[in-house]
């Protein structure tokens, strides 16, 4: 039996939603599974429907319109436009504020989203106050037309960069008010991958079981429970360990590698991965930190004992028919 969800119902619920929610059909009653995709046209819809039945919402990035939305709707599922970007300076005065926001009631209006998913990354700690302004009215503006806003959040701890860094492209978690964040969004999406950045220029894997778990523990401070979302990885990092050696993020999980080619496989039973180290065609070694069905079990492990509203993944497509049993094999778990 699909285990039974709060999400469902604080979405319907929610103040300021009051008589609002109406025009946005309902999530599924049960335990939120809430992926971003990638729109790529017709194929999407298709590959969406293998897994309608246990999806309640997803956020979409890319030219998405109406009838992709109204198909969403057909088969139960919630759609919100993701949207963001880097320039913190749209958010500095009233005037550039309403106009950002006035765009996305628009394009909820005319696309038929159910609601504004917010991804800003790496703005300027400077921009803070005029961001906590942006969220208030953002959801003033939304919840008025019937609409819902997400965000989607970080939590940057690593071995190469922390909260207080400051300084262009070094944004962290503190250019942003987890508490104004947990006052005003729908749901919070904690993007629990990208551990070890490309843009950091770490070795390491893409997420681990402790440290996504620290990162929900620590907004479960911040945001009711069955308002997040934990955000998981469907792809996989694979470094070429030279000093000018090359980062893939494949999505796959394990390495695609020729014929005949050694692979050693190595789990780490305190991060709940596995890693697999082999050499290419260059006589290159590689290191490459995996995400399959097991890892992402032990994430699920995480919502269960933190009583989450639910999870997610960046993205949908990636997702592999192994992980997507494992989620199954979860929702039908008894609690």
């Amino acid at each position: 039996m699909l285990r039974a969800v709060p999400i469902a119902l604080l979405l319907s619920g929610l103040p300021g939603l009051a008589g609002a929610a109406d025009s946005c059909i309902p999530l599924k009653a049960r335990r939120g599974v809430c992926p971003w995709i990638v729109y790529t046209g017709e194929s999407t819809i298709d590959l969406l429907r293998e897994q309608a039945d246990i999806i309640g919402m997803v956020s979409v990035c890319g030219p998405a319109n109406r009838e992709f939305v109204s198909r969403c709707h057909e088969l139960g599922i919630q759609v919100y436009l993701l949207v963001g970007g880097h320039d913190g300076s749209v958010f500095d005065t009233p005037e550039r504020r309403r106009e950002v926001i006035q765009s996305y009631l628009r394009r909820c209006e005319d696309g038929g989203f159910d609601g504004i998913d917010l991804d800003y990354e790496s703005v300027d700690n400077q921009h803070k106050e005029g961001y906590s302004a942006f969220l208030r009215e953002t959801a003033a503006a939304l919840h008025g037309a019937g609409r819902r806003v997400s965000m989607c959040v970080s939590y940057i701890m690593s071995t190469y960069r922390t909260v207080r860094e400051t300084g262009p492209g070094m944004g962290g978690i503190d250019w942003y008010d987890p508490q104004v964040v947990g006052e005003t969004c729908d749901l919070v999406r904690v993007m629990c991958y990208d551990m070890y950045s490309l843009s950091g220029k770490g070795i390491g894997p893409v997420s681990t079981y402790p440290w996504a778990r620290e990162a929900m523990a620590y907004w479960s401070h911040f945001v009711p429970r069955d308002r997040l979302i934990m955000g998981l990885p469907a792809y996989s990092r694979d470094f070429a360990l030279r000093l000018d050696g090359q980062v893939q993020s494949p999505e796959a999980p394990q390495p695609q590698v020729p014929e005949g080619t050694e692979v050693r496989r190595l789990w780490l039973p305190w991060e709940q991965i596995s890693t697999y180290q082999y050499e290419d065609m260059e006589g290159v070694l590689h290191l490459f930190f995996a995400t399959d069905e097991t890892s992402t079990r032990a994430q699920l492990q995480t919502a269960d004992e933190l009583d989450l509203g639910g999870i997610g993944f960046w993205h949908f497509g990636a997702v592999t028919p192994e992980m997507w049993a494992a989620v199954r094999q979860w929702l039908a778990e008894t609690p």
